[in-house]
């Protein structure tokens, strides 16, 4: 699971701003995950997931369980500021 949304902001990182796409990306790197409970790209502003092309802050939160533990993540998906 340590390597999905990483993979999710690489590609952010590199221009990329389709949700589904971004969604994707983390979801191709869950690999010991027994049973993923959610993975969502959320907006900044509201708790509603983002609207693609994401143009604003987002955070990409998942959560999943690998055995009986549950693992939850986030990382924000936002340009750096000048």
């Amino acid at each position: 699971m340590n390597q999905g949304l990483p993979a999710a902001l690489d590609d952010f990182r590199s221009g990329e701003r389709n949700v589904q796409k971004l969604i994707a990306a983390a979801k191709a790197h869950l690999e010991a995950v027994d049973t993923l409970q959610y993975l969502d790209l959320i907006d900044g502003d509201t708790p509603k997931t983002a609207d693609s092309p994401l143009r604003l802050p987002a955070a990409l939160c998942t959560a999943a369980y690998v055995g009986s533990t549950r693992l939850i993540d986030n990382v924000i998906l936002a340009l750096p500021t000048r």
